[in-house]
């Protein structure tokens, strides 16, 4: 009679003896299944330190490996057996049942080999099952870039499959969704699959799909963003170009492609994690979930933000993004000025994005998350410009490296690196969430360091208009009306932030705004203080 029973369709469930397993921990599951899926119920010791422990270095993993088997043991007695080579399920002891659901459903566990073998595994399923939303949700996101169509030109013709290899190599660079290698992707061309088919092959969850029309030395690449479990079209663009140099056309492509599909994507994400009951959600989808009311420019929803955030990191304290995430959230407490305590926001801002520093890899979005904390909370701009160096050094793509780019090189007065980061950054992601950061950066560089600022003053006023929830460029309104010598306009601003926010004094100021801006000297604030803003 078997002691320990398996049941890996849905959602993981081990029980001893008819009694649930429930302090197993999150790799301990892990290992199970995949011993169970094994031949024989067995791994080696080096594969199973890998499958588990991806991030680590062999030694960390191989002692990683050994503690999780000591805890095992204990539970599971003689149904787990292990030697110097390998560990195994005793045959017997064990009943494993895959049926019920789609393999390991809303399964959580952060390791770039775990989640290899996932999908694998669940690509396995018949294509039937693909019709059906493809995962259960608990793992980042995978995503196909199918072969083009081509039209007007020779079979010989290589020009499209360029495009392909050279969009799927640039959205590879993002590390915020996994991507399918082109040659799996390839294995399909010619067949005539739904989408829901496609992605049910690929295990993916989107697919990048394309057209490439020729006409004389004029070409059309269409291209969109297919949510895989019902075809559902979630972006689409059209390129008109000259084919001039070829490899700087694929290059262009492939950069304004990625640019626009990588956020496109995040919101899918976001939306199918909102779908999930609060409680039933992932430490994944919760860090997913805090990504609106992060960018929503209300004080509430940075609160909001925040309480995501905590509960994720009391899930899983070493998540990096989580943790990066939750310090650029402290560091915006003080940069919109919503702080109580300034430097108690700084110093917790710091804190976290110091300890996500420690745990990330290479991972992009996390990279960009600190960068960002840093800039806003540190006086060490050389801090910020080495994460951000990476980010961009992995995914040149990132408009929101850009963006924060623009505003470092603003600091100092870089006014024309500012102007091209921040333009860069919209052509990258015209529709951004950060796009305010974008149009306010353009008019700080301009206010503050040209000669007359009424340029930059109505790039102000005009953004105002266009993101009418920020407060905090009220303050830069006061100071380039000041400037200006318009002292009545200049107390109207201020007048127009204390109506919102009474407690912003001189001295709170000092506390809040970025240590690393350089412009923020006597000066600016002694034209505060004409603008009626209070010591």
């Amino acid at each position: 009679m078997p002691r320990l029973s398996l049941h890996l369709g849905g959602a993981f469930r081990a029980a001893m003896d008819g009694a649930p397993l429930d302090a197993l921990s999150r790799r301990g599951q892990g290992m199970l299944a995949y011993l169970a899926c094994q031949p024989g119920l067995r791994a080696e010791r080096a594969a199973l330190a890998d499958l588990l422990w991806s991030d680590r270095s062999e030694a960390q993993a191989r002692a990683s490996l050994r503690q999780e088997l000591s805890l095992l043991r204990r539970v599971l007695g003689d149904a787990l057996a292990a030697d110097r080579q390998a560990v195994w399920l005793v045959a017997g002891a064990v009943q494993v049942d895959r049926d019920g659901g789609a393999f390991l459903g809303g399964f959580d566990l952060r390791s770039e080999g775990f989640e290899d073998w996932l999908r694998s595994e669940r690509a396995r399923a018949p294509v039937e099952a693909a019709k059906a939303p493809i995962r259960a949700g608990a793992e980042r996101a995978t995503l196909a870039v199918l072969p083009f169509d081509e039209l007007g030109a020779s079979d010989e013709d290589m020009f499209a499959d360029g495009v392909v290899e050279e969009i799927t190599n640039t959205l590879s660079r993002v590390r915020e969704f996994d991507v399918i290698a082109r040659q799996s992707a390839y294995a399909l061309r010619g067949q005539a699959l739904s989408a829901p088919e496609t992605a049910g092959r690929l295990g993916a969850d989107y697919l990048v799909e394309g057209t490439v029309r020729r006409a004389g030395d004029r070409v059309r690449i269409a291209v969109q963003l297919v949510d895989g479990s019902d075809s559902h079209v979630l972006w689409s663009a059209r390129f008109d170009e000259t084919m001039d140099d070829l490899f700087e056309l694929q290059d262009r492509i492939a950069a304004s492609v990625a640019g626009q599909v990588a956020p496109s994507l995040r919101a899918a994400e976001i939306t199918r994690a909102g779908r999930r009951a609060p409680e039933d959600r992932t430490t994944y989808e919760m860090t997913l979930t805090a990504y609106p009311h992060f960018w929503s420019l209300r004080q509430e929803g940075n609160a909001t933000a925040g309480a995501l955030l905590d509960r994720a990191l009391a899930r899983d304290p070493e998540y990096a993004l989580a943790a990066a995430l939750r310090a650029w959230v402290h560091a915006q407490q003080n940069t919109y000025m919503w702080a109580v305590d300034p430097a108690k926001e700084r110093a917790r801002a710091l804190e976290l994005a110091n300890r996500a520093a420690e745990l990330v890899t290479d991972h992009a979005p996390t990279l960009m998350a600190i960068a960002g904390a840093y800039s806003q909370a540190s006086a060490d701009e050389a801090l910020a410009l080495t994460f951000l160096d990476r980010v961009l050094e992995i995914d040149p793509n990132n408009a929101w490296a850009w963006i924060r780019l623009g505003w470092l090189r603003q600091y100092k007065g870089e006014v024309e690196g500012a102007l091209e980061a921040f333009d860069r950054a919209e052509r990258l992601s015209p529709l951004d969430p950060f796009a305010h950061q974008i149009t306010f950066g353009r008019a700080a560089a301009y206010y503050r360091w040209a000669e007359d600022p009424s340029d930059g003053l109505r790039m102000i006023e005009d953004g105002l208009r266009r993101h009418p929830g920020v407060l905090w460029p009220w303050r830069m309104v006061a100071v380039a009306n000041v400037r200006l010598g318009r002292t009545e306009a200049a107390q109207a601003a201020a007048r127009r932030l204390l109506d919102r926010l009474p407690h912003v004094t001189i001295r709170y100021l000092r506390a809040c705004l970025p240590p690393a801006a350089v412009h923020f000297d006597d000066v600016y604030f002694e034209h505060l203080g004409v603008a009626g803003f209070p010591d």
